[in-house]
């Protein structure tokens, strides 16, 4: 059998009990490379980087070193956990599991403003699960917040070419060695880093710091009052909010219908990043005071995930010859999830929405309280022609009655295809990669609303697409809604 396990990547410091499976990790990973006949004790400088460990992976130092362990592992509790990802695995994997793996980064200091990627590596038991990439997406990550280097660079070898492969589906591209390596066949790689200038406005980056620690402690509002003007103003938040360390696990599409976006007093739809401790994989438990302190609606949603980023692309992004098209967008689509998306909002006062409230609800993650992910579809077995017609529904059980709502695709802007396009070239427009990897939400193919979900009355939710090709399975979602104990 199968299940899902939930893995956290936590932030090594100085003083750190996780410091001790660090050495073990990289002491294993030595000796994985001496299995690779690599001569690591000439060129690599280990026993000094153990002895003085974090040592240049210090945050003090421009660095960081990212360790894998289960979310429910003591080691992890109280740590600071950067990313939360769930893998779908045979049961039992992660079952006597300490630390999983791990990876680092550190300052180049032969080149101004370039980062370096190391000790990556993933214990045995758990490679195969996508955790290699997860890490090095991390990593990547760790150096955009940073916000001071230019470029990353890595050295890998021609002897291991799945890791070339998965560093060429980041965007890495071959460069001059810039370290010694004896090492015959080693290879260099360097990924381009955008440097993103502060919004020059102290108050955006108070509302992001505010925002931050709101979603934090459960049942309370942003310790700083929020009054966001316009789009423009909410986007710059979210930029903030991810400087200031929050990382993009993908985007949502707001408004993707014309009730939707008259009531919101909008011209069209809104995007907002997906952070990672607001995205989950089902089947799982959530409490209410996990979302924030006003339910919107329930929704059940069509998301799909990446298979290879989408950079801006020079001009603007509604000039036809340089948008991006439904076939460039389809290609680098990796699935197709179910999804429900719990909307809740931590400024209850913001409530009913309204054209006034819209600009605070979206700089507040886009209403977003957690977006719960299906098992994945393969692209190859979906008709992309045909998601206009398949069908959503989302149901709830609970407090001795029931309730449903149904939908098609084509509520979502006529196709939830429409819809990603939509984001891809949004993004574009503002300078901004949607990464490999991200997962994009794409709008309420079908809702329940508020009244229908009473707060704090346990229930259980289920979403269901259906319509799709019979080797697609059944594609649903179901999630159990519960007060904290």
């Amino acid at each position: 059998g199968s299940e899902t396990a939930e893995l956290v990547l936590v932030q090594v410091r100085k003083d750190d009990c996780s410091l001790r499976h660090v050495r073990e990790l990289i002491f294993e990973y030595t000796q994985f490379l001496l299995d690779q006949k690599c001569d690591v004790g000439s060129f690599q400088d280990l026993e000094v980087e153990l002895k003085e460990l974090p040592g240049r992976y210090d945050p003090e130092h421009g660095g960081c070193m990212l360790v894998v362990y289960r979310s429910d592992s003591h080691y992890a509790l109280g740590a600071q956990s950067v990313h939360r990802e769930s893998v779908t695995c045979k049961d039992g994997t992660f079952k006597d599991a300490d630390a999983i793996a791990c990876v680092a980064m550190k300052a180049l200091t032969t080149e101004e403003g370039v980062c370096e990627m190391k000790r990556l590596y993933v214990r045995e038991p758990y490679r195969k699960l996508g955790l290699g990439g997860m890490l090095a997406r991390a990593a990547v990550q760790q150096a955009k917040k940073m916000n001071k280097y230019t470029s990353l660079k890595l050295d890998t070898l021609e002897r291991l070419p799945y890791a070339a492969q998965m560093y060429a589906k980041m965007g890495f591209r071959a460069c001059a060695p810039y370290v010694p390596n004896p090492l015959g066949d080693a290879v260099y790689l360097e990924l381009a880093l955008p440097v993103r200038a502060p919004s020059g406005a102290p108050e955006i980056e108070e509302m992001a710091r505010s925002l931050i620690k709101g979603r934090m402690v459960p049942n309370s509002e942003p310790p700083t009052p929020l009054s966001v003007s316009s789009l423009t103003q909410a986007y710059q938040l979210h930029s903030a909010i991810s400087r200031a360390g929050e990382i993009v696990h993908g985007w949502k599409v707001g408004a993707t219908n014309d009730a939707a976006v008259k009531r919101l007093g909008l011209s069209g739809p809104f995007r907002a990043p997906l952070f990672s401790p607001n995205v989950r994989r089902g089947p799982c438990p959530i409490a209410f005071e996990e979302i924030g302190l006003k339910l919107s609606a329930l929704e059940c949603e069509f998301a799909f995930r990446m298979a290879k980023a989408l950079p801006p692309r020079q001009g603007r992004a509604c000039v036809p010859s340089t948008a991006y098209t439904e076939d460039d967008v389809w290609e680098c689509v990796e699935c197709m999830m179910p999804a429900i998306e719990i909307a809740a909002s931590r400024c209850p006062s913001k409530f009913p929405p309204s054209p006034e409230t819209t600009p605070t609800l979206v700089a507040d993650f886009g209403i977003n309280g957690v977006l719960v992910l299906g098992q994945p579809i393969d692209k190859s077995l979906i008709d992309r022609t045909s998601l206009a017609d398949a069908t959503a529904t989302i149901s709830r059980e609970g407090g001795g009655k029931g309730v449903s709502a149904e939908g098609k695709g084509s509520n979502v802007m006529g196709s939830p295809l429409t819809s990603l396009v939509w984001l891809v070239n949004s993004l574009s427009s503002d300078g901004i990669t949607l990464e490999e990897g991200s997962v994009v939400s794409t709008g309420a193919a079908a809702l329940l609303p508020p009244d229908h979900c009473p707060w704090g009355e346990k229930c259980t939710v289920k979403g269901v697409l259906g319509g799709l090709p019979a080797a697609a399975g059944e594609a649903s979602i179901s999630i159990e809604l519960s007060e904290a104990p």
